[in-house]
């Protein structure tokens, strides 16, 4: 029972810190949009083809489309969670499938995108889902740095896309 306790403590505790820290990914949409200013600037001078690869980086509309498909995957993940632990059974290979289910479902989701802050703190999340999965001590795995990091990095990404995930 204390298993199952801990895991929706992980959880909503990953819900609530996630949102207390998009300053550390302030800088870098600085420059991510300072690069698309500079493509936009050489677009006159440039052929078409060369502009789209840095336009499509910066394109906010596959961000927001990124960003909802990353939002139902987490649906789903702190759906099964739940359900997991509700169950009064062992809920750690539910969570085991979860983990592996969101880390595979980002790993699609993003292996196609262009370039983005989005793509890259989404790609980061789910590799980091990924070893949660397969560590030993998930719930040590779930509340260590790299994956608070990594979600706050994903929260903040998506939030400056337009959708909220709360990962």
């Amino acid at each position: 029972m204390s298993t199952v306790v801990l895991t929706c403590v992980s959880v909503l505790a990953l819900a609530a810190c996630s949102k207390a820290e998009p300053v550390p990914t302030a800088a870098p949409p600085t420059s991510a949009s300072a690069a698309p200013s500079a493509s936009a600037a050489d677009s006159p001078a440039t052929t078409g083809p060369a502009t789209t690869g840095p336009a499509a980086a910066a394109d906010p509309a596959a961000d927001k489309k990124l960003c909802t498909a990353a939002k139902k995957i987490a649906t789903t993940t702190k759906t099964d969670v739940m359900k997991a632990a509700m169950s009064g059974g062992d809920p750690n290979p539910a969570i085991k499938k979860a983990y592996t289910e969101m880390a595979t479902g980002l790993a699609k989701a993003t292996a196609d995108s262009p370039a983005s802050e989005a793509v890259t703190a989404l790609g980061a999340f789910g590799a980091a889902a990924g070893r949660v999965a397969t560590a030993p001590d998930m719930d040590a795995a779930a509340s260590g740095p790299e994956f608070q990091k990594t979600s706050a990095m994903a929260n903040a990404a998506c939030k400056k896309a337009g959708v909220d995930i709360n990962f």
